[in-house]
């Protein structure tokens, strides 16, 4: 970390929104999009933050990734809602979802948003905070291309259905649990490829279904599921919910952007929403959180150093941080960076 830059969080926000509107990404759009960046970034999480900017710069470029569009709400039912991001930017329509989702979960005592032909969402931490942190419980998932053979087969027929689950801690960060049901996420695949060094074993198998340390043929291959058959079932019923649930392609069908920017993600999302104040126990729940986050942390340390942790925990403590130390840019990344902004024509990034 010491060779890293660190660029405050404001100058970085507004480079991000820049370089959205650069693109023919309309302002409103623009600002929510580079949100969604900065908001991963200041919780740590790199792979899916400011460092990628270069995926999204090139899905938009080269004409996969529609700038235009916002999320249409296609029908409501009560506490339901069936959405179309129509081939948008995913990092900015599913802000608009989620806020949405709030408001109608205050309203029904809970929402389940499913929405089809949407895009790379980054972190799906991010938008379970933004119910978090307006007292409210979520669960954030999205589909991605098929990654994972089934038991017994040789071909994926499953995406890694990242999912994130957030809930409200009085006077604390929210209990945030964000995870890609894959043993290793294709962004980390992408940064050993970039950085020339092998994968640890038991992470992927090669096209022929081999195990494999070559992070090129794992790319071209697929990553194993977190619990064998067990994280493969959880993959599989995530993918009921926003896939077949929205009426969305199956995972097969989804494109790597990153291999074809040129093509739209297509793929899908759902949000679940709860309101715990309708349960009649007005801001008692992130009371009993903070008390159940206080138990977890009980536990006694097996080493000093690293004491124990409820989730969101560590992702609070970065947050802090960067929001007053900046954000700290990887060399490489921002070598990436630069390239954006000389193609974009606008000023770099300060050193």
């Amino acid at each position: 970390m010491a060779d890293n830059l660190r660029i405050p969080e404001s100058t970085l926000d507004a480079f991000l929104r820049e370089v959205f509107v650069r693109l023919k990404t309309p302002p409103e759009t623009a600002a929510l999009a580079a949100r969604s960046l900065m908001d991963a970034s200041l919780m740590g999480i790199d792979t899916h933050g400011v460092e990628a900017l270069d995926m999204y710069f090139e899905h938009l470029r080269q004409g996969g990734l529609d700038p235009r569009p916002t999320p249409e709400l296609l029908r409501e039912k009560g506490g339901l809602g069936l959405w179309d991001m129509r081939h948008g930017i995913g990092l900015s329509g599913a802000r608009t979802i989620m806020a949405h989702a709030v408001a109608r979960a205050r309203e029904y005592g809970t929402y389940l948003a499913v929405c089809r032909r949407t895009n790379h969402l980054g972190a799906c931490g991010v938008y379970a905070k933004m119910a978090a942190d307006e007292g409210l419980i979520a669960q954030v998932s999205q589909q991605t291309r098929s990654l994972f053979a089934p038991p017994g087969g040789v071909e994926p027929r499953v995406g890694a259905s990242p999912v994130a689950f957030a809930a409200p801690v009085a006077g604390g960060f929210p209990f945030l649990f964000d995870v890609t049901l894959a043993v290793m996420t294709h962004a980390q695949i992408k940064a050993h490829l970039r950085a020339g060094t092998p994968l640890p074993p038991g992470v992927a198998l090669d096209k022929d279904g081999r195990p494999t340390l070559d992070p090129k043929a794992a790319w071209e291959g697929q990553v194993l599921p977190i619990g064998a058959h067990k994280g493969f079932g959880l993959a599989a019923s995530f993918e009921v919910l926003h896939a077949v649930l929205s009426g969305n392609v199956l995972s097969g069908e989804i494109p790597s952007i990153v291999s074809t920017p040129a093509k739209s993600a297509g793929t899908s999302i759902f949000m679940l929403v709860i309101d715990p104040d309708a349960l009649g126990t007005k801001g008692d729940f992130a009371r009993r959180m903070a008390e159940y986050v206080a138990y977890i942390e009980s536990s006694p340390a097996r080493a000093a150093a690293a004491p124990p942790r409820y989730p969101g925990r560590r992702a609070g403590i970065t947050w802090t941080e960067r929001k007053a130390r900046g954000i700290p840019i990887r060399p490489d990344a921002f070598e990436r960076i630069d390239r954006i902004a000389k193609v974009v024509q606008i000023a770099p990034l300060p050193r």
